[in-house]
């Protein structure tokens, strides 16, 4: 069993994320939230007809939606058994049966049959719903999911699921969305009566999924055919030096670096605006000298996803002022400038390091754009000395190095003799 559910008297009440069974064959039974039931395990054989025989599975339902998967090979069957001497058959297809104040059946695709009030068996034609002294009604139809990406991307963190909007269903009270995973599994699940979906409501490890969306009716009957959409979450890992800016551009210096790409086999990717897509690498190399874009897509469908590389062309400048300066005397000043960067974070993220001799010694820089400047003390002791500046990046890249050897003066030393 799948997802939560609590043991009562009558077999198990499903839990807030509703639960599941799977079921020898490929069936499985899916219980709503709230739903009490219990489903017996131990198939029993069934005739269907002159000279068949199957494999069927009972389910007792008490109260709630269960809905049931049966696969059409014709070799199980699912026997469901609801209150006012409710009994239905899923010979193969989707159906769904409601248990409340009253009790209803619904046949989505497939082959469903129905029993009420102990009366003989008769076909559900596929589409529409059913309930004991009422007209048969087809199920809500499916909403039109508004086009978006089919491939995210996590750079160590979980990839947040994106917004979704699909337009309102005619009778639908709710609107019920699944996150499923490449074995079927849900691993995020919501009803609302709103026609989107905030984003962030899912956070996903790199692998494939899939969207699932339907329209709930008044009894909690789902539309016959729900909207599924694929989802990859790409893993990208970035080498040193190679780093994401806040616009999402990949920031890397030419060379021999590569980004990784976890999960790619389930991905397509193309160069810039080329409708040719083929499978994604493992791993995309970063050699070229000019911003290129890449679009992932998930196999066969049409909504790409972007993301942009661009080689870095950032370097700093350092110039020391005096031009021959002399300690013990004046402090040494240093200004730094950072060029060519192609958006501001990029001299916002610039790091001066100094040293003297080979001790890192803290020196106060002052931001203005895309300068700095600071000032370095004469320290005590006798020189010459050798003052070296590296500018680097967040990432440990070097924009820029340069260093000044300082004499000492023919001043005496503060604190000599």
């Amino acid at each position: 069993m799948l997802g939560a559910a609590v043991p009562i008297p009558a077999g198990f009440k499903a839990g807030e994320s509703g639960a599941e069974w799977a079921l020898p064959g490929g069936g499985h039974v899916t219980a709503d939230a709230g739903a009490e039931l219990r489903v017996l395990g131990v198939p029993q054989e069934l005739a269907l007809g002159a000279r068949r025989q199957v494999k069927s599975f009972t389910v007792l339902l008490t109260s709630g939606v269960v809905r049931l998967s049966v696969p059409a090979s014709g070799e199980t069957a699912v026997l469901v058994s609801a209150p006012h001497k409710t009994s239905v058959i899923v010979a193969g297809g989707e159906a769904s049966v409601s248990a409340g104040q009253r009790v209803a059946v619904a046949n989505a695709d497939g082959t469903t049959s129905v029993a009420f009030e102990g009366s003989r068996f008769h076909a559900l034609a596929s589409g529409y719903v059913e309930t004991p002294g009422m007209p048969k009604h087809p199920l809500p139809g499916s909403p039109a999911l508004a086009p978006g990406p089919s491939v995210l991307f996590s750079y160590g963190d979980p990839a947040a699921l994106q917004p979704l909007r699909w337009d309102a269903v005619p009778g639908a009270r709710a609107y019920r969305v699944d996150v499923r995973d490449a074995s079927g599994h849900t691993v995020a699940h919501t009803e609302l009566e709103a026609t989107s979906l905030r984003p962030g409501f899912a956070q996903l490890e790199p692998g494939a999924y899939s969207i699932r969306l339907a329209a709930v009716d008044a009894a909690g009957f789902e539309s016959a055919h729900p909207v599924t959409r694929p989802l990859s979450v790409l893993g990208m890992t970035l080498p040193a030096g190679v780093s994401l800016d806040p616009s999402g551009v990949v920031r890397y210096s030419p060379g021999g670096a590569a980004v990784g790409l976890e999960h790619s086999d389930a991905v397509e990717m193309s160069f810039g605006n080329s409708e040719a897509f083929a499978p994604a690498p493992p791993a995309l190399g970063l050699f070229r000298t000019q911003p290129f874009v890449v679009r992932f897509r998930a196999p066969g469908d049409g909504a790409a996803q972007e993301l942009w590389f661009s080689p870095r062309t950032t370097h700093a400048t350092i110039a020391f002022g005096p031009r021959a300066p002399s300690w013990p005397g004046k402090a040494l000043e240093i200004d730094v400038h950072v060029e060519g960067a192609s958006a501001p974070s990029e001299w916002a993220e610039a790091e001066p390091r100094v040293t003297v001799g080979v001790e890192p010694v803290a020196v106060k820089f002052t931001r203005d754009g895309a300068r700095m400047h600071g000032v370095l003390p004469a320290p005590r002791g006798k020189g010459p000395w050798v003052v070296r500046v590296e500018v680097k990046d967040k990432s440990g890249v070097s924009l820029g190095r340069d260093f000044v050897e300082i004499a000492a003066s023919d001043a005496k030393q503060p604190g000599g003799s």
